[in-house]
């Protein structure tokens, strides 16, 4: 029988990032399914955490955590850990920039290699298709990146999509929706919510202009934002742009930091008091954030670049923003700007079409179900796994 061992390297699976909690996850799950699973990682030097870990929200972690080196991303030890450990499969979940060019000169064997890779913008990051080409096995965490690789490049890649619990991200019924919003002080608003860090890929800048059009017209809308106002890695400051938008009175922050994030039940809680969820990023890897909010039962609006139409159209859970244009960045990837008028006509739309809101908040529900469940998802990766261990 094929020894099912694995070492994954990531953000600390302790953090309250995107790739940290999809890690926890997948690991978690691995070893349900039989798996030996440790994960390296990048983002702390520390003592080796044996499984059985308990995270402050009691989380356990039901595998070994190994440290870093003293290079970036573990580069410096990836080797002489894969051979110490003996695992029969070496997986990298992390954007393929931070690994280029470097890991092209590094020793992944014994260990079959597999890179999770996200893409969220038009075209790939320049020359990183080689690090694709450099592994056993190219894994896309969205149908929009596994696309644009063969288009491209004509690399072949399998697709294995982020997940959520959902049992977990669930909707509440009209009582307990009712009070949460009396909670935050939010009785009898349409709330407009936010759920991302102030990074420049994230525009949320656009967010609160686009907001603002709307809030004119709806007296009631509130903007609820879910991301740490004081986060250093920011790109703009938000009493500023808010002051300099007269919407001071219509924008609520949850207060959560970037170092302490809130737990399960109470992003459940957070997203449930929604109206609707918004995010007019300029493109995803994938965005978890929008199936923790279809989880929950909440329409989503989004741009339509990258994973936007996959994820939120395809399954009919909310609308999509179009583009009012691209604009190049880092790494040659282009970025989609979302059309600040058509993102208020659709907050506007959305407010005024009960029935539609609600056949959105079933059908994302319904999608999440059916895709996005961690009980279905980790059995793909056990499926693709295995196959490349043989």
């Amino acid at each position: 029988m094929t020894k099912k061992s694995i070492l994954w390297l990531s953000d600390g699976c302790y953090l309250t990032t995107g790739y940290a909690t999809i890690t926890r996850k997948a690991l978690n799950y691995l070893t349900e399914l039989g798996w030996d699973t440790n994960h390296l990682s990048h983002t702390a030097q520390h003592q080796t955490m044996m499984a059985g870990t308990t995270l402050e929200d009691n989380e356990i972690l039901n595998f070994k955590i190994y440290g870093a080196g003293i290079q970036p991303y573990c580069q410096d030890i990836m080797t002489q850990r894969i051979r110490e450990l003996d695992v029969r499969i070496f997986g990298i979940l992390l954007d393929t920039f931070m690994c280029y060019p470097w890991l092209l000169n590094i020793d992944l064997t014994p260990a079959k290699s597999f890179f999770y890779f996200p893409s969220d913008g038009g075209g790939f990051p320049l020359g990183c298709e080689q690090i694709l080409r450099k592994v056993d096995l190219p894994i896309a965490m969205s149908k929009y990146a596994q696309k644009q690789v063969k288009e491209l490049f004509n690399i072949d890649s399998e697709y294995i999509p982020h997940a959520i619990e959902t049992d977990v991200y669930k909707p509440l019924n009209e009582q307990e929706r009712a009070t949460g919003k009396a909670k935050m002080g939010l009785t009898g608003k349409f709330v407009v919510g936010v759920v991302a860090r102030n990074q420049g890929r994230k525009m949320l800048d656009r967010t609160l202009k686009s907001f603002a059009i709307f809030a004119r017209q709806v007296p009631e809308a509130i903007l609820l934002l879910h991301c740490d106002k004081f986060d250093p890695a920011g790109y703009f400051n938000f009493d500023v742009l808010i002051n300099q938008l007269k919407i001071q009175n219509r924008v609520v922050f949850t207060g959560t930091r970037y170092f302490k994030g809130f737990n399960y039940k109470q992003m459940n809680e957070l997203y449930n008091v929604m109206d609707l969820f918004f995010l007019g990023t300029s493109g995803e890897g994938f965005g978890v954030p929008l199936i923790e909010a279809m989880g929950a039962g909440i329409p989503v609006l989004t741009t339509d670049y990258t994973t936007g139409q996959e994820i939120i159209a395809d399954n009919k859970a909310g609308e999509l923003i179009k583009l009012k244009d691209e604009l190049l960045g880092n790494w040659n990837v282009e970025r989609g700007l979302m059309d600040i008028q058509d993102g208020a006509d659709k907050m506007l739309k959305l407010y005024k079409d009960k029935q539609l809101m609600r056949e959105y908040s079933n059908n994302g529900r319904s999608a999440v179900l059916r895709d996005y469940d961690w009980r279905l998802v980790s059995k793909k990766w056990d499926e693709v796994l295995t196959k490349l261990a043989k």
